[in-house]
């Protein structure tokens, strides 16, 4: 019952539009989807007119003496077996294939979407459930298409085949057989209902199981360290209980439902024995019919079983599709305008903001009226207390956000009248952890500018003094970072961020604090490796210690969404009351 597990619980709204949006993702697969339907039919076919050869030879072979008959009754069904054969490895490899190619599109394409969301999508979202969205939801689909897709073919039209072939052979049979298989459909309706009540309960208890799980490992330091081992034991203890008896339940319409089928079975192999030799003895049914009516009985429980299993694989499969479809139709906020123009080059990097407005929701604003203007190649330093806003202004100039007022320019051009291209060529980001991708140095420091020369790597790296310590790597600029930079220490991560930044030459630099993580001895370094970086470029420093306000060409303090206080670090200390105490405040802290 490995398919029960896969149901899924997620209530889709409109099924049919569903469907038909799905069809038309995969429309460029509907030839070889029909051409593996085909396979599939000529394969049921072959197999359902093997019973039929054997009636032949019992009756006209067996009965009659005939070895001719026997033998080529024989012949039929050994072809019958090869052609089945054929034909449902061709059907089921072109419906394997046909479900992997609409996974492998359907993946690129929620990707795709994914890579192109704004700011504000991601900060609505929990990665967890996005990646949830690309493993587990693709998953689902994936189990369908390799299992369930071929399961739901071949049994149904062994069900429809088989039903046909039992009216025609004997109708009086066929229609007590039915009677029973009627039961069989209704009990299977019930089971399918009981059972997805069941195993619905068992991944929302799984859930909990695996959400105590992680939070008891995670904080097992804090745990032991305030001896709370047994109350944490005691609280997996009773989620652990909840899925023990979610699974009981679950096993329980198990425990009746196959005995069923099997007691099912029984009655109608025992209504056609004793409806079929009654006339086999009065002489108007032959013996042949008799053994292909059984045979077909046999073949007509099994499908409608596995039916009832398929069922719940397709409704976990359904559910993916509208979660990720769902995920397909959440639209960008910042978008690409069709008017849009390319920067003017050069790009000197004087940034304003003019009566800039905004808040991540309509109801809080962040910001209020500001108006500000960095000329090109100052170096700002923004500081302010936490939630003052000072990280939304380098959101905005970054155009992570538009805002709900007001406008940002560069060089005297709305950022939304802008490309996207010639914007973030303009403007680099880079933040308080330098992210490093996997993969080697070299891709690292060429992941903005692919097509620059190694010349031109090693100039970046000897104009910010680091070119020595990369030689000193064990392959230099082949040199393996692995994931998420976790072979260098974050001092280096981030000389590697900066040098990213360096190479794509850009006239704006959005510094999100990038010394703040790092020791003072490391710091230095880096803030070496800034002097040359930021010379002659404008630079936005989100500082959240004061040593950054006191390296910049001019300060500005914001509290409450707005600028309070604008100059230099030092005329600052005396002019401004709400920086002097800011300062006095940080100094404090250092002793």
């Amino acid at each position: 019952m490995r398919y029960m597990q896969q149901a899924g619980g997620y209530e889709v709204e409109d099924r049919r539009r569903l469907l038909v949006r799905a069809a038309r993702l995969g429309r460029s697969l509907w030839l070889p989807a029909g051409g593996a339907f085909v396979a599939a039919t000529f394969g049921t076919i072959a197999r359902l007119a093997g019973p039929l050869t054997v009636r032949a030879g019992i009756d006209r072979g067996i009965a009659e003496g005939d070895k001719v008959a026997v033998s080529r009754a024989a012949i039929v069904f050994i072809v019958l077996l090869l052609a089945q054969y054929v034909f449902v490895m061709i059907s089921r490899y072109g419906i394997a294939w046909v479900g992997e190619q609409y996974l492998l599109k359907l993946r690129g394409v929620v990707f795709g979407h994914l890579i192109h969301s704004d700011t504000a999508f991601f900060s609505r979202s929990k990665s967890g459930v996005l990646v949830s969205r690309m493993t587990s939801d693709i998953e689902s689909l994936q189990e369908f298409a390799s299992d369930g897709a071929v399961m739901a073919l071949s049994n149904g039209l062994t069900v429809i085949g088989v039903a046909v072939a039992m009216v025609l052979v004997d109708l009086q049979m066929a229609l007590a057989t039915f009677a029973v298989i009627g039961v069989l459909v209704g009990v299977s309706v019930v089971f399918q209902r009981q059972a997805s009540k069941a195993y619905k309960r068992v991944r929302e208890r799984i859930g909990h199981v695996l959400a105590e799980l992680q939070e008891g490992i995670a904080g097992v330091r804090v745990v032991q360290a305030f001896t709370q081992e047994q109350v944490q034991a005691t609280s997996f203890g009773r989620v652990n209980e909840s899925h023990y008896r979610a699974n009981m339940s679950a096993a329980a319409a198990i425990s009746w439902y196959f005995p069923t089928v099997g007691l099912l079975r029984i009655v109608a192999l025992g209504a056609v024995l004793a409806i079929g030799g009654i006339r086999v003895m009065d002489g108007s049914l032959t013996f042949g019919t008799l053994v292909v009516f059984l045979l077909y009985l046999d073949w007509f429980f099994q499908p409608i079983v596995n039916l009832a299993n398929v069922y719940n694989l397709l409704q976990a499969a359904i559910a993916a599709l509208a979660k990720l479809f769902n995920l397909l139709d959440v639209r960008a906020h910042v978008i690409e305008r069709p008017s849009a123009h390319d920067l003017e080059t050069p790009v000197s990097g004087t940034i304003t903001l003019k009566n800039v407005t905004f808040g991540y929701d309509d109801e809080t604003m962040v910001l209020r009226q500001i108006n500000l203007e960095i000329p090109a190649g100052q170096r700002l330093a923004v500081v302010g207390e936490t939630g003052a806003g000072k990280s939304t202004i380098a959101k905005l100039v970054l155009r992570f956000y538009d805002p709900q007022q007001g406008h940002v320019e560069i060089d005297g051009s709305n950022l939304r009248d802008l490309t996207m291209n010639s914007r973030t060529d303009a403007i680099a980001l880079i933040p308080q952890d330098g992210f490093l991708f996997n993969g080697t140095l070299r891709d690292n420091l060429t992941y903005g500018a692919p097509d620059a020369a190694d010349i031109d790597v090693w100039n970046v790296l000897r104009a910010m003094g680091i070119d020595g310590w990369v030689r000193s790597l064990p392959e230099g600029l082949d040199t393996e970072v692995r994931e998420r930079g976790s072979r260098f220490s974050a001092g280096e991560r981030q000389l590697v961020a900066l040098g990213r930044a360096f190479l794509d030459d850009p006239s704006v630099i959005v510094l999100d604090e990038a010394t703040s993580n790092l020791d003072p001895e490391t710091e230095l370094e880096i803030e070496g490796a800034l002097r040359v970086l930021l010379a002659g470029r404008t630079a936005i420093v989100i500082a959240h210690r004061l040593r950054s306000a006191e390296r910049a060409d001019r300060v500005i303090m914001i509290d409450d969404g707005r600028i309070i206080a604008d100059g230099h670090h030092k005329d600052l200390i005396t002019s401004s009351p709400e920086f002097g105490r800011l300062v006095k405040v940080w100094e404090r802290g250092l002793t």
